[in-house]
């Protein structure tokens, strides 16, 4: 069954005063003991089973029942031996801690021991009074009798030297010794004279036989006398257990237990001038312990149960019962003063009407507080009362003694007895702790499981509080005070039995105070373990690193800098995971320094490179100063430590970059920009277009998980170190390791400096002079020049799937991104371009130089070069400076798979050639641009290879061009273009030239604008006059080859579309513009038709659409500005082109009715649906039918314009004499089919009813009627006709007119059908009544 902790239980004991005569003394030397109370100091705890009465009569069988046997002299001869100056115990626990490892975890339980051992005899408490005294004299006395009577005369004269202890009311128990090697086996003797003690001196008396060893037996072996903590809970031998060996330990262990007996243990610190000289010249210290001895010598099993026997009895049959006689006995005497009239209305009086003064006289009453000596004559009621307390609390009636320190602290305060009162308090809240449910005898041994409320555990804490508070407040916080140590300890103690751990830590911490002494440390080191535990795992972490730190500091303020130490590195493991960098910067730090005074420099180092991890928080330039000390504490290493500690001394956090690590070399596709899928298109067209000599290869491009060199070829690694201190830094002798070594040569950097925070890229040129497979794995550099590093540039690569053993756990394939596999010398070239400035205006051209050097050992030929972006790069020639007479055409494909030829001829191993090329902006934003040149062995064509090239640059918005189409209906032009030009650069730009482009449109008259300049924000607008040049066939117009792939693509038919070609088409205009605009012009289109075929027909893949439609649709109208940046630097001139695509002129027609119809006529015919499993595909398939039949390719717009015109009418106006009858006028209708496609059936419909005003007679003046009529129609009402495409026609009708006035020719309607047979009435179109024209 449970009790109270053991430490604190013994601590609180009662306390019995040996006195004995000196024959008792020589009885107890010989078993290596200097008195009766040492000789049984083993059995003092051993009392189990006791049945103890309550307050209320109740019995209790109590577990353990521990005693606490002491000497007479120490108590009242030397009152100050039981009360050691709290400077020695606060030494003696310095030591004694100090002398131990801090791995030894002994530093809390040897200053536990040491506080509660250590407590003081003082007047506010009565646990260390004497509750009895046990008188011996032994029976080789000559007067036995006469020796007991001296010693109660000794006893008598003892309440002079201390005034405030009761030594009247004490229990006497006596003891007969008979030492059977001094007085022999008969007992008779022994049992005459127990018979007289017990008529004289009453019942509490007995015999103890002992030293009963007669013969002589060997010496056993030293015991162990090592100062501990223990409370050793010896049990009797019996006589099969007898060993000398084992006795002698068992009192070795009993007498070294600074807890049982702490003057013995530490005989120089903290005897007294009591102390014999026999311990004075065996006296200990911490670092060296006594002089062992011999124990029991003289003692037998039967002498160790006749002397656990005696304490037994003492306890059960004596001491139990007649502190519960005394508890009854004065609490009459307790209560009778709480329940008088006089107690009541005092204490009511003093509560609600007044106080006493706030200093009492001197001369208080016998029976009150003495303010002047400080305590309370042992006669008065609250000096009974606190004994009766006590009383109580060491019979562990612990709610009886609640209420009874409840009353009594009150009592305390109102009479200013504040140690009192402190001391009532500490003990009311430590009853009220140890009343919990767990410490009741007949409670189960299991853990607690019913730990106190919220609310009662606030309230204990309060009373520790108070009491801390009271003592702390003696004396200057600087000065400890053991007291609020050793109370704090208690709660502790028992806290840790019921698992309460809430705000311990800080009950710990606060009863530390703030004295920079070892026993503070401990305590705050203690309260660092309790912050952790109660709750969640990672609840309290903080809360103990802090109080770590706070131990450390005050360990080593106390000299125990190994503590101190421990303390920090706890601390540091702590912060190392939690974001409270701060904190951990200054415990490193700490720890390094210390490390490096006690000449740890290897330890040293290891946490001054912790403090070496990137810190965006901390003070420029602060870890400067921990390099300074990193590098004096690594000088002062022995190179043994270093080679030992290598595994730990690494950088926290890493200079170089991993993953941005990579291999550069003129054939490694790494080297460049962009994704793989971009060079693996590019490498797929220039195969699929393979038109060179040799054989067709397999691929162009290195694989893609390795870098492929040729023997003698340099490659470079590019590593990226960044800085990450705050403080400059410096890498000394920056190398890669390559494996294998043999035959490579390795570049060394010898210094590359960074500054804080600073990332830059680094180059090693390694060249091998045979063919093998080289591996990276790792980089070499002194760190601040003498540090040396190395760090890994191993990679993962990526996550295999292959198997379930690899589904289930994550496992990586080896990464080969840094493996070179170099081969046997074969055609190698490098290219770069050179001269390209970083941004171009849109449309600008600008020279740059293509240069190619041949850096392998094979000549190469035949060099050309294919570009992601057809039309960026040109060959700059000669032409370009004068008018060549060439076809006016361009490719009409989306896609060119061409190259460029570059150097046909033969190129010599180390040879360079420049080729000259124009770069043209095209698009805005950023242009990456991607080629591979191609190139084979002069000697073996089959020997074909490819050299990535990259480049990028900005394009710039410079001219936004806009256009406006109207019909026209002059004779010189069908279409007048109004273009507006506007500046939307910083630049003032001169616009030279306007040029339209079309297949189907040509420039009917010399329009072109004459040069103007436009500043920022500045327009321009022209006007373009552009007729039908009619150079194309109709069929041709309706893109046929289009339709029919576009069909098979709706209906699911296969077909192969690398077989729709299309005809080039001759470009109205293009002659007129200077040669080197046509890869320009042809780059722009090309652009502009992907953009728009990718927004209007989404499902179609974009490598079908560049094959399916051409570059050039015949009816669109494209503009190209040529324009000029003048400068007066001939050099600084820029100049380019601005394009305008796809203006339409002409009405829409759809091209694809044939295929509506056909695809109508499936559906309503019932055919077969092809299904789909995926919802998805069914909807990409509605979108392909909704983007071909319903989208841009299906638009109908009305073809059909209609113009008025009266050839008789002069500004509008007829003149005719009404009084020769009516006016008839012919009206003419001008009908033009703007549509080059479809031709046009058209019905005039007119009106032979007027509205307008009523008619005048002729009686009346002829005025013309102010408001407007509708013209009368006579003649045919019908008119009906076809127009071609692109065709006109004119009908005319009559009007009648019987009287001036404003005419208005409306009334009739146009109804117009296109197509070339009878189209659905869906395609008739009905013109509104006409409004071209009034009379």
């Amino acid at each position: 069954m449970p009790s109270p902790p053991l430490p604190l239980v013994q601590s609180l004991s009662p306390r019995i005063a040996v006195l004995a005569s000196d024959d008792v003394a020589l009885s107890c030397e010989a078993n290596g003991c200097t008195g009766l109370e040492e000789l049984l100091r083993p059995w003092e705890g051993g009392t189990e089973r006791v049945s103890i009465l309550s307050s209320t009569l109740t019995p209790t069988i109590h577990p353990t029942f521990p005693l606490r046997f002491v000497s007479w002299s120490s108590i009242f001869n030397n009152s100050a031996a039981s009360s050691p100056n709290p400077d020695l115990v606060v030494d003696t626990i310095s030591s004694l801690v100090a002398a131990r490892k801090p791995d030894d975890e002994l530093h809390y339980s040897l200053t536990r021991s040491l506080l509660l051992s250590s407590r003081p005899l003082a007047p506010h408490e009565t646990f260390n009074h004497p509750v009895a005294v046990v008188f011996a004299v032994s029976t080789a006395e000559p007067d036995p009798l006469g020796s007991l009577k001296r010693l109660q005369n000794t006893m008598s004269g003892a309440s002079m030297s201390v005034p405030w202890m009761d030594t009247v009311n004490l229990m006497k128990f006596h003891v007969v010794i008979h030492d059977v090697s001094r007085a022999g086996e008969d007992l008779d003797i022994a049992h005459e004279i127990l018979s007289s003690v017990k008529k004289i001196h009453g019942p509490h008396s007995t015999l103890l036989v002992t030293n009963s060893q007669l013969e002589r037996r060997a010496p056993p072996a030293s015991p162990d006398v090592t100062t501990h903590s223990a409370i050793p809970m010896a049990r009797p031998f019996s006589p099969e257990e007898a060993n000398p060996s084992a006795l002698s330990q068992v009192y070795a262990s009993a007498l070294s237990s600074i807890t049982l007996s702490p003057m013995a243990s530490v005989p120089g610190t903290l005897n007294g001038p009591t102390s014999t000289s026999e311990e004075t010249s065996n006296a200990s210290t911490p670092a060296t312990p006594a002089r062992k001895k011999l124990y029991a010598a003289r003692l037998t099993a039967e002498d160790t149960q006749r002397l656990a026997a005696l304490v037994r009895e003492l306890v059960v049959q004596s001491l139990v019962p007649w502190m519960e006689a005394r508890i009854r006995e004065w609490n009459e005497v307790y209560q009778s003063n709480r329940r008088g009239i006089t107690g009541r209305l005092f204490g009511a009086g003093r509560k609600f009407f007044g106080s006493r003064p706030a200093t009492p006289a001197p001369n208080s009453t016998a029976t009150g507080y003495n303010t002047v000596k400080g305590y309370y004559p042992v006669t008065s009621v609250e000096a009974l009362s606190r004994r009766l307390a006590d009383f109580a609390f060491m019979l562990r009636d612990y709610r009886f003694a609640t209420s009874t320190y409840d009353s009594l602290r009150r009592d305390f305060a109102q009479d200013r007895a504040m140690r009192y009162a402190a001391a009532a308090t500490e003990m009311y809240g430590l009853s009220q702790l140890l009343s919990h449910p767990y410490f009741l005898p007949s409670t189960p041994p299991r853990p607690p499981t019913s730990p106190f409320t919220t609310l009662q555990h606030t309230e204990i804490s309060s009373w520790l509080e108070q009491a801390v508070v009271a003592y702390n407040s003696r004396a200057p916080a600087s000065q400890i005070q053991l007291d609020a140590l050793r109370i704090t300890v208690l709660y502790y103690e028992a806290w840790k039995m019921i698992g309460e751990w809430r705000g311990v830590g800080y009950a710990l911490v606060r009863g530390a105070g703030e004295a920079d002494e070892v026993p503070s440390a401990v305590m705050i080191e203690e309260a660092a373990a309790a912050d952790v535990k109660g709750g969640r795992s990672q609840r309290g972490r903080r809360r103990r690193a802090f109080h770590l730190v706070m131990a450390a500091r005050r360990y080593e303020t106390a000299g125990l800098k190994t503590y101190s130490r421990r303390c920090l590195d706890r601390a540091s493991q702590i912060y190392r995971s939690a974001p409270w960098t701060a904190a951990q910067d200054r415990i490193e730090y700490s720890l390094g320094r210390q490390a490096y005074t006690l000449g740890e420099s290897d330890v040293a180092v290891e946490h001054f490179l912790r403090l070496l991890r990137r810190e965006d928080t901390g003070v420029p330039g602060s870890q400067g100063m921990v390099l300074e000390d990193m590098a004096l504490a690594y000088e002062a290493t022995h190179p043994q430590l270093l080679e030992g500690a290598k595994d730990k001394l690494q950088l926290p956090t890493p200079i170089f970059d991993v993953q941005r690590t990579q291999l550069v070399a003129a054939s490694s596709v790494a080297t460049t920009s962009g994704t793989r899928e971009r060079w693996e298109e590019l490498e797929t067209r220039a195969i699929n277009t393979w038109d060179r000599k040799g054989k067709k290869p397999m691929s162009l491009l290195p694989p893609q998980n390795g870098t492929v060199v040729s023997v003698g070829e340099n490659f470079h690694v590019e590593l990226f170190a960044t800085n990450p201190l705050n403080a400059p830094l410096v890498l000394k002798d920056v190398t890669v390791i390559v494996d294998p070594s043999e035959g490579v040569e390795i570049e060394a950097i010898s210094e590359v400096s960074l500054e804080a925070y600073e990332t830059r890229s680094i180059l090693l040129s390694i060249k091998a002079d045979r063919p093998t497979t080289l591996h990276l794995p790792a980089v070499t550099f002194l760190f601040n020049r003498f540090f040396p590093c190395r760090e890994s540039l191993e990679k993962r690569g990526k996550r295999l799937h292959s198997t379930q053993a690899q589904r289930v756990s994550p496992t990586y394939a080896k990464d080969t991104s840094l493996g070179v596999t170099v081969e046997a010398s074969k055609p190698t070239l490098s290219v770069e371009l050179l001269g390209l400035p970083s941004a171009l205006y849109e449309g600008e051209e600008v020279d740059a130089t293509l240069r190619i050097s041949n850096v392998g050992n094979l000549s190469v030929e035949d060099v050309r070069v294919l570009l992601s972006e057809a039309g960026i790069l040109r060959l700059r020639t000669p032409e370009d400076t004068q008018h060549t007479d060439t076809a006016p055409s361009i490719p009409n494909v989306i896609a060119p798979d061409h190259s460029i030829e570059l150097h046909p001829s033969a190129l010599d191993p180390g040879d360079t050639a420049d080729i000259n090329v124009t770069a043209t902006g095209i698009g805005s934003g950023i242009m990456e641009v991607l080629g591979l040149v191609l190139f084979s062995g002069a000697q073996d064509v089959d020997k074909a290879a490819a050299a990535p090239l990259s480049f990028s640059f900005e394009v710039l918005p410079l001219l936004r061009l806009s256009a406006h189409p109207r019909a026209s209906w002059g004779a010189e032009a069908a279409y007048i273009v109004p273009t507006e030009t506007t500046n939307v650069s910083a630049s003032p730009v001169r616009l030279d030239t306007v040029h339209p482009i079309s297949a189907y449109w040509k420039l009917a008259a010399a329009s072109t604008p004459s040069e103007a300049t436009l500043f920022p924000n500045q327009a321009d607008r022209c006007a373009l006059r552009v007729d039908s040049a009619g150079s194309i066939e109709r069929s041709a117009l309706l893109q046929p080859e289009v339709v029919s792939a576009l069909s098979n693509l709706v209906q699911h038919k296969s077909a192969d579309l690398s077989a729709v070609s299309h005809q080039p088409l001759n470009l109205h205009g293009l002659d007129s513009c200077p040669l080197q605009i046509r890869s320009s012009y042809a780059a722009s289109r090309r652009r502009y038709r992907s953009a728009y075929l990718e927004g209007h027909f989404p499902a179609i893949p974009a490598d079908s659409l560049s094959r399916i439609f051409p570059l050039l649709d015949a009816l669109d109208l494209d503009v190209i500005v040529k324009w000029t940046i003048p400068s007066s630097d001939p050099a600084l001139v820029r100049s380019g082109h601005a394009f305008l695509h796809g203006v339409r002129l002409a009405p829409e027609s759809s091209v694809v009715e044939d295929l509506r119809r056909e695809v109508d006529a499936a559906i309503a015919g019932g055919g077969k649906q092809t299904r789909t499993m995926y919802e998805e595909t069914g909807r990409l398939r509605r979108v392909l039918m909704d983007s071909v039949l319903d989208g841009v390719l299906s638009r109908e717009e009305d073809p059909v314009v209609v113009k008025l015109r009266v050839d008789q009418a002069k500004r509008g106006v007829v003149q005719h004499d009404f009084g020769l009858g009516a006016c008839t006028i012919k009206v003419q209708f001008l009908l033009r089919n703007r549509s080059p496609i479809v031709p046009v059936r058209w019905v005039l419909r007119l009106s032979d009813s007027p509205s307008g005003p009523r008619r005048v007679d002729k009686q009346e003046t002829q005025t013309p009627t102010p408001g407007p009529f509708s013209a009368r129609f006579i003649g045919a009402q019908n008119l009906s006709g076809t127009l071609p495409a692109d065709g006109t026609e004119t009908a005319i009708a009559e009007v009648w007119v019987d009287e001036p006035g404003l005419v208005s020719l409306d009334g009739w309607t146009l109804v117009v059908e296109t197509g070339d047979e009878l189209q659905d009435p869906s395609h008739e179109r009905e013109h509104g009544q006409g409004q071209d024209g009034k009379l």
